[in-house]
C-alpha cells in the first residue's frame, strides 16, 4: 500500500466544526454550493452575492455563472471533490447543468442514509461540536457520533451585559457579581461534564490578556453589569480574570482548552456573515504567561495568520502543554497547509500536532476539506521519505497521529 493509499483511508477526528447535530447534512443546495468560504471568494470578483441571496429563490442558480471566476483556487478545489465523490458530478458548474446538479444534491439529502454514507465516504470517526452553553441548556446529540466544544467568546473577550443576561437565563440564576458570576459558569460546565471534549475561545487579533488581581476585576465587572462604559484598561482586567475563571474550570473538568487567533472580527466592508480579516495576534509574551501558570491545562492553538506560524511552533516546542492544530480560515489552501505540517514536523514531536479540522457546516464539507488536507499530508510526508528524513513507516505513523490518533489521546476520545 502507498503512502498516498494509507492517508486517504486513515480515519478522521474533525475537531473543529459548526456542524448542526440536529441536521448535519446538506437540506439546500447552498449550503454546499455557497459556503461562506466559497461566497467569500465570489464577493471579491464583485458578485452581490448578499444581495442575490436576499432576494432570489434560487440564488445558487442565479450564481452558478460567476463560478467560474473562482475555478483557480483551492476552495473551488475542494467543491469539486464533493461534487464528483459524492454526487458523481464530474461536468462543469453551470447554467447548463445546474438542474441536473440540484436535482441530484437534493435527492441525495432526503435519503435517510445519506449522513451514514457520507460519513463513511469521508472515515470521520468523531466529530466535534461548537456548542454555545448560553443557548444550548444541555447535550443532546449523540455522543457516539460526536462531542462538545463549548464555545465561550461571549463570556471572555465578547463579555458584556448581553451576555451575562443570556447566562443568568440559561441558568436560572443571578450573576450580579463576579463570583455569582463564576458559579454560573461552573454550572455551565457541569451540564456538559463528560460530554464536552474542550472548552474554546476565538481572541480578536487586537486582545490582549495579562494575569490578573481580581479585585481589580470585580470593579469592572460591577461598572459592567449596571451598563456603566468601561475603559480600555478595564476591559483588559475583566476579560482576563474571566480566562482565568475559565482556565480553573478546564481545570477542574479536566477538559482541554483551543484557543483560536489571528483574526479581527466586525471589520466594515469585509465579507459576511464574519466579517473577519486575519492579523497578526498581539500579547503572545503575555500568553505564555497563561501557559506557564496553568500547567495542568492543554492549551490547543488554532490560527488563521500564516505568518506567525513560527512563532506558535517554538512556544509549543517550549511549553509542554502547547499544542498545535489545523490550518485555519485563511490558511486553508496547499502552500500553507504544506508550511504548517513541514514546519511543526521539523520542529516539534508528533504528538502536539492535530492534523485537521474542516470549519465544516455541514458534512458534505468535512468531505472536500479532509481531500485537501489528506492530499497535503501525504505530499509532506512523502518529500520527508524521499528526502530521506523519515522511514515509509515512520510516515505512515505520523499520517495516522495527525488525522486520529493525537486528538484521540489529547482530548481522551
Amino acid at each position: 500500500m502507498s503512502l498516498e493509499d494509507v492517508v486517504r483511508d486513515a480515519p478522521l477526528v474533525d475537531v473543529h466544526t459548526h456542524i448542526d447535530f440536529r441536521r448535519p447534512i446538506a437540506s439546500d443546495p447552498s449550503q454546499i454550493l455557497l459556503y461562506h468560504y466559497i461566497a467569500t471568494e465570489l464577493r471579491s470578483v464583485g458578485v452581490p452575492v448578499e444581495e442575490v441571496k436576499a432576494k432570489s429563490r434560487d440564488p445558487v442558480g442565479d450564481l452558478i455563472e460567476y463560478f467560474k471566476l473562482i475555478r483557480n483556487t483551492s476552495t473551488y478545489w475542494c467543491l469539486k471533490q464533493i461534487l464528483s465523490d459524492l454526487y458523481d458530478l464530474d461536468y462543469d458548474l453551470d447554467t447548463y447543468n445546474w438542474p441536473k446538479l440540484r436535482e441530484a444534491i437534493i435527492s441525495k439529502s432526503s435519503d435517510p442514509n445519506w449522513i451514514y454514507r457520507v460519513w463513511e465516504k469521508a472515515k470521520i470517526d468523531k466529530i466535534f461540536l461548537t456548542i454555545n452553553p448560553l443557548t444550548e441548556t444541555k447535550p443532546e446529540f449523540d455522543r457516539k457520533m460526536y462531542v462538545a466544544s463549548l464555545r465561550l467568546d461571549p463570556l471572555v473577550g465578547g463579555l458584556s451585559k448581553e451576555s451575562i443576561d443570556q447566562l443568568e437565563k440559561v441558568s436560572g440564576g443571578s450573576a450580579s457579581t463576579l463570583g455569582e458570576f463564576e458559579d454560573l459558569l461552573a454550572d455551565r460546565f457541569k451540564v456538559f461534564d463528560r460530554s464536552a471534549a474542550t472548552a474554546a475561545i476565538s481572541f480578536q487579533s487586537f486582545e490582549t490578556y495579562e494575569l490578573t488581581h481580581r479585585a481589580l476585576a470585580n470593579e469592572a465587572y460591577t461598572k459592567l453589569y449596571v451598563g456603566k462604559p468601561l475603559s480600555g484598561a478595564e476591559r483588559i482586567h475583566l476579560r482576563s480574570v474571566a480566562l482565568s475563571i475559565i482556565l480553573d474550570l478546564c481545570y477542574e473538568y479536566k477538559l482541554p482548552i483551543q484557543i483560536m487567533i489571528g483574526v479581527v472580527r466586525d471589520i466594515p466592508g469585509s465579507s459576511p456573515p464574519d466579517l473577519a480579516i486575519c492579523f497578526k495576534q498581539r500579547g503572545l509574551i503575555s500568553l505564555c504567561r497563561f501557559f506557564d501558570q496553568y500547567k495542568n491545562v492543554d492549551f490547543h492553538l488554532i490560527s488563521a495568520y500564516r505568518f506567525q506560524s513560527h512563532e506558535l511552533t517554538v512556544i509549543a516546542k517550549n511549553y509542554p502543554n502547547v499544542y498545535l492544530t489545523g490550518y485555519w480560515w485563511y490558511c486553508f489552501f496547499p502552500e500553507s497547509i504544506i508550511q504548517h505540517i513541514l514546519e511543526r514536523l521539523q520542529l516539534i514531536p508528533m504528538g502536539k500536532i492535530c492534523g485537521f479540522f474542516s470549519d465544516a457546516y455541514v458534512l458534505e464539507w468535512i468531505y472536500g476539506k479532509a481531500a485537501l488536507t489528506r492530499k497535503m499530508i501525504a505530499e509532506a510526508l512523502d518529500c520527508m521519505v524521499k528526502r530521506g528524513f523519515y522511514t515509509k513507516d515512520l510516515a505512515e505513523e505520523v499520517a495516522r497521529s495527525l488525522l486520529s490518533g493525537n486528538a484521540k489521546r489529547l482530548f481522551k476520545l
